[in-house]
């Protein structure tokens, strides 16, 4: 995300000017007064809406705010009124207005106010895009104390109740806080909850579906409220990998907590939560043969044989596998031995999800286990496409999208940072609009291709393309398609 201070500045430079007056420095009595402010922070918490541009009365104030983003407080003075717009970016670099506020908006002194750009690109009647503004006045919080504010920001999730308590203590025997601040329950398009001050210390924050504490539909595990802190916690639809499963409804954990204070905002993951590791074989030439013809290995973890990972095919895929955060020594072997021809450490990090690649050749001496991981959010307005150099025999090169059915590279442009890559190399997710590409790898610095496919692509997609070596008997390059299907 990328902050410009624009309008910021300008109210500096107008209380610069008041300073740059004919009275004397003497007189500091005779400046006027500092214009009243206020604070304004957004926060992007729709999670299929792509990055977006904020405006301010026409400036873009802030650029590349992506989900589960929070700016810091721009301070604004309130003698002004505020035209404010939210732009989706859309992957052909243009932007397009997706909520624009009432215009001539104008806010109290001393105040607080926080933006919350929630609902769906698309959403159904309860569930549209909007914005959730909540204000609170500026007050000092008391020695000892923090403040929290709850919002529930999540559209694909129900109405809730919230419990703020002790480490382990029995829901069964608590109120919920929504209740102590005299609200039933809290839905999706609800206000936000009155501020309520607690003593600093350290808690469990759970959210049930309403009226069923045996329903956890989240779970912060053991949380630090620090003396003096202001929070804003807003609950927000899961899109992370490895998410636990909610007791009673036996579906995935629905919400992640996005925590937001005057810098920016940090996000709470469900206690359950692990990564996600999906494995690719894409060795040519190391396994162990079998009836399918096609090299078999067994994968290896911390010394124990993963059972859905033995007699792994090459350019077969399997998975994903929930697996605990942490370090992980992952070892690959022909099938049926341990003769270990990759050994690997990756640490994983919960809420990740991990492409695990085995790549290279045998007769190249360059086996590795590569692991690539991304955000795999899908967004409304575009496809996300990955492309990974998984060919031991290409050598380096250069990687191109052209319109399909192209046969040649000749005039065109490799995609930025696919130029002169090697073994291994990953795209990244790249934002596409809908339609039908040809993918091109040719020999770096030359027009020779080996590898064409053609693909087609839609918005909301996911799609990640493996460059590989050839299926015996064939002698030809290919890809690996792996999540959607891209065939045109």
């Amino acid at each position: 995300m990328k902050n410009s201070w624009k309008v910021l500045l300008a109210g500096a430079a107008f209380v610069t000017a008041g300073c740059d007056s004919d009275s004397s420095p003497d007189s500091p009595d005779t400046l006027p007064p500092a214009p009243e402010t206020f604070s304004l922070q957004v926060v992007h918490a729709s999670s299929n809406a792509p990055e977006v541009t904020v405006t301010v009365n026409g400036d873009s104030t802030l650029t590349d705010v992506d989900f589960k983003d929070a700016s810091a407080e721009l301070v604004l003075p309130t003698s002004d009124a505020y035209d404010i717009e939210v732009l989706a970016e859309l992957p052909d670099g243009t932007t397009t207005p997706v909520i624009t506020l009432p215009a001539g908006l104008t806010f109290d002194a001393d105040t607080n106010i926080t933006a919350v750009a929630t609902g769906l690109v698309g959403g159904t009647a309860g569930q549209e895009l909007g914005i959730k503004t909540i204000a609170r006045p500026i007050e000092e919080i008391a020695a000892g104390n923090a403040r929290v504010t709850v919002l529930h920001g999540a559209a694909l999730a129900p109405a809730v109740d919230v419990y703020v308590t002790a480490p382990g203590a029995d829901l069964a025997t608590e109120t919920p806080v929504n209740e102590t601040l005299g609200v039933e329950s809290l839905a999706f398009g609800d206000d936000a909850l009155p501020s309520a001050d607690v003593p600093a210390g350290t808690y469990q924050i759970r959210i049930t579906v309403d009226e069923n504490p045996a329903a956890i539909a989240f779970d912060s595990g053991e949380v630090d409220l620090a003396d003096g802190a202001d929070l804003v916690a807003i609950a927000v639809d899961n899109t992370n990998a490895g998410a636990g499963t909610m007791p009673v409804a036996g579906i995935p954990v629905p919400v992640s907590l996005l925590v937001v204070n005057s810098f920016g905002a940090a996000e709470i993951l469900d206690a359950q939560t692990q990564a996600d590791v999906r494995v690719t074989h894409a060795v040519p030439d190391v396994g162990a043969p079998n009836d399918a013809t096609q090299g078999a290995v067994d994968v290896y973890a911390n010394g124990g044989q993963v059972a859905p990972l033995d007699d792994l095919l090459y350019t077969e895929t399997r998975g994903p596998l929930a697996l605990p955060a942490g370090e992980y020594q992952f070892q690959v072997a022909p099938a049926n031995t341990t003769n270990f021809v990759i050994d690997r450490t990756l640490p994983l990090e919960a809420g990740q999800f991990y492409d695990a690649i085995a790549i290279g050749s045998v007769a190249g001496m360059n086996l590795d286990l590569f692991a690539a991981a991304g955000d795999r959010r899908r967004v409304a307005t575009a496809a996300k496409v990955r492309v990974i150099h998984g060919s031991a025999s290409a050598g380096e090169v250069d990687i191109y999208l052209a319109p399909i059915g192209s046969t040649s590279v000749a005039g065109l442009d490799p995609v930025e940072g696919l130029v002169g890559i090697g073994l291994g190399a990953d795209s990244g997710f790249l934002e596409l609009p809908d339609g039908q590409y040809q993918v091109l790898v040719a020999a770096t610095g030359t027009d020779t291709v080996a590898i064409s496919a053609g693909i087609g692509v839609e918005a909301g997609g996911l799609y990640t393309i493996i460059a590989r070596d050839p299926v015996a008997p064939s002698m030809e390059f290919g890809v690996l398609s792996i999540d959607d299907d891209p065939t045109p």
